[in-house]
């Protein structure tokens, strides 16, 4: 069984419907998991004015630590010890680089639905940007 699970999290219902799933199949997993949550900041450095970058990234961390924490109440309330991440960039690459850096073994992810097809070919998708760019197994939703 993988020790380390990675489960990207934010407020959609697919990551909702994801971490039920999760929830739901808790003598399947370890009791510790990683939740990842990523503020995608990818227009601020676009739309904001440098003297007032920082500013907003700091607004952005907290709120992001705020909703981290709401997310992993239902995993709390389970009997999980999640372990929480934060990153500020776009999604799939902070995934990608957690991957990495934590040697995680399997990444438990939703797909938005209505993706696929030529909608992920041209605008891309995170669940499919990470499928086909992580080197460890990687569960859809």
């Amino acid at each position: 069984m993988p020790r380390k699970i990675l489960i990207p999290v934010d407020e959609s219902e697919t990551s909702h419907q994801t971490s039920q799933a999760v929830i739901a199949n808790q003598d399947l997993m370890p009791s510790e998991i990683i939740l990842l949550h990523v503020v995608d900041v990818h227009l601020v450095q676009r739309l904001v004015p440098d003297i007032q970058k920082n500013m907003v990234y700091e607004a952005a961390e907290k709120s992001g630590k705020r909703i981290l924490e709401k997310l992993a109440k239902p995993f709390q309330d389970a009997g999980f010890a999640p372990k929480l991440l934060l990153e500020l960039g776009t999604p799939g690459k902070a995934i990608l680089k957690v991957v990495e850096e934590k040697e995680i073994q399997l990444v438990i992810i939703g797909r938005h639905p209505g993706g696929g097809g030529l909608r992920d070919i041209m605008f891309g998708s995170v669940a499919n940007h990470v499928v086909h760019a992580v080197k460890c197994p990687v569960l859809l939703i």
